[in-house]
């Protein structure tokens, strides 16, 4: 493979380095910052490029001065002189108020590795007596990082816009032939065309988007512009708590960085599970009859749909499917937003799994539990922890129950055609990971008098596709199991009744003999 695709894969999740920055990087002779902001790095497509210009433009309280900020501790974090000033914005006073509630904040950094001084008394003398003096701190502090925090208070000095944009090609070309990075705030509208003209003096442009979504408030990034690198597209959530900001890139912007490389390393991206130019390995489900209905199992890289009516066993199915990695010595990852950890537990307990699932539960164990309230969910962030936690731990299998609540996070989001797409990187992501995952969704009829199933859009992202329903026959409930899709491999294609029962757990019976119960 590669170094471009390698690169990709990196930007896709599967870092080698956790951390929110490695380290500065080269890639063609450029020279890229780590910004020290986790996961703005990826989105920029490598970093801040050294000696660059770069605007933060966004509404008010869209996090402007919090990311300046953020990006200037860093760098003085890391041994890099940094050089805050701020324009008519606030007093340096009260903006290091604001910052000492962010724990990216170190007093012992101020005075020394990181300044903080004002312009505005510069300001009066025009412009270009303010970008003199600019230089001129910038030059004496010996800065490897310079914030100008406010601009949009310098362009008020002056309502020549000529003017302006000279302003930011003097300061921006003069502090990179000394070899320093230049990072200005704007309030403004990023997508304003009005802002476009002076604008193109910059070598970057990031985007602060901040509103509301119905009675939501939703904040995103969005790189407008990158010179040097290839920089992650689209909008990408951002996340503000005391940490500072954090960045939350799209799945797919991820995945098609992957497959941009790809094709161009090899004409084609290849997703079929590992191995499987040879005889694909079996991942048991944990029943033995129905590993015999799929043919040895699910194949190892698969993912699988499980489809079910209320009371079925979907969220037992997959106990028995953790519980058979587990016993196999796979590390598996239980996405959940209904069971809580007692819960999940509780029913285990119920069967014989509940030994193996209480022992893959203890912290050496090999089972991890991420459990989201299903609450105003963002899925951008769901996404990035799970396949976070997916490289962190080497997982070879995945439970998420329910899909039903991701696909619900995505309708919030903003953008109710977005479901597809977030399904298929999600699944190509598993896939560049060989993870055998098992998804599970509730059926839209409760009960029946036969099995009944409407595909949607995972039904056909997923190799498998299992259909447990409760059908009605007289005045009895028979709970109805049968192999809808199955690539890779050949299955039974019968309807089979089963039980839930203890020990056991899921038990199969016989086939389903009656003319009313057809698929």
């Amino acid at each position: 493979m590669s170094e471009r695709n390698e690169a990709s894969k990196r930007r896709a999740g599967a870092q080698d380095d956790p951390r929110p920055d490695a380290g500065d990087q080269r890639e063609n002779g450029i020279r890229f910052d780590a910004t020290g902001v986790p996961n703005l790095d990826e989105t920029l497509g490598g970093g801040i490029v050294s000696g660059s210009l770069a605007l933060i433009v966004g509404p008010p309280g869209s996090g402007k001065t919090t990311l300046a900020n953020q990006l200037a501790f860093a760098a003085a974090r890391a041994g890099r002189r940094a050089v805050v000033v701020t324009a008519m914005s606030e007093p340096t006073s009260k903006l290091i108020a604001h910052l000492r509630t962010f724990d990216f904040y170190d007093d012992a950094l101020v005075g020394g590795n990181i300044q903080f001084l004002s312009l505005e008394q510069y300001l009066s003398a025009g412009l270009q007596a303010a970008g003199e003096a600019l230089i001129e701190i910038a030059r004496k502090a010996q800065a490897n990082l310079v914030v100008l925090d406010g601009f949009r208070g310098v362009r008020g000095a002056d309502i020549d816009l000529q003017a302006t944009r000279k302003f930011l090609y003097d300061v921006g070309t003069t502090l990179s032939v000394f070899g320093m990075t230049t990072i200005i705030t704007s309030e403004a509208d990023p997508r304003d065309p009005v802002f476009f003209p002076e604008s193109t003096i910059a070598d970057i442009i990031i985007g602060l988007h901040y509103g509301l979504q119905g009675v939501r408030h939703r904040r995103a990034l969005e790189i407008i512009k990158m010179r040097g690198a290839q920089p992650l597209s689209g909008l990408h959530s951002i996340h503000l708590s005391a940490q500072g900001l954090a960045i939350y890139p799209r799945l797919a912007s991820r995945m098609a960085t992957v497959a941009g490389a790809a094709a161009l390393d090899a004409g084609q991206l290849d997703s079929a599970p590992a191995g499987s130019g040879d005889a694909p390995g079996r991942a048991s489900v944990g029943v033995a009859a129905l590993d015999a209905l799929l043919g040895g199992g699910l194949t190892e890289g698969s993912t699988t749909l499980v489809v079910g009516s209320l009371g079925t066993g979907k969220t037992l199915l997959a106990l028995h499917f953790v519980a058979a990695g587990l016993s196999a010595g796979e590390p598996t990852v239980f996405l959940g937003f209904r069971e809580s950890q007692a819960r999940l537990r509780m029913k285990a307990d119920a069967f014989d799994l509940g030994r193996t699932i209480s022992a893959g539960l203890q912290p050496d164990g090999l089972m991890t539990l991420q459990t989201w309230a299903p609450i105003e969910l963002n899925p951008d962030i769901v996404s990035d922890r799970l396949v976070t936690t997916l490289d962190r731990v080497g997982a070879r299998r995945l439970v998420i129950d329910s899909v039903i609540e991701l696909e619900s996070a995505i309708r919030q989001s903003g953008d109710p055609n977005r479901a597809e797409t977030y399904l298929a990187s999600l699944v190509e992501a598993l896939r560049l990971r060989n993870v055998t995952a098992l998804f599970i969704r509730e059926h839209d009829t409760t009960i029946d008098t036969r099995m009944r199933f409407t595909p949607g859009p995972l039904a056909v992202l997923a190799e498998n596709v299992l259909l447990l329903q409760q059908i009605e026959e007289g005045s009895a409930l028979h709970r109805a199991l049968s192999v809808v899709k199955m690539r890779y491999s050949a299955h039974d294609v019968q309807i089979h009744e089963f039980e839930i029962r203890a020990p056991d757990g899921i038990h199969l019976l016989d086939t389903l003999h009656t003319p009313t119960h057809t698929p």
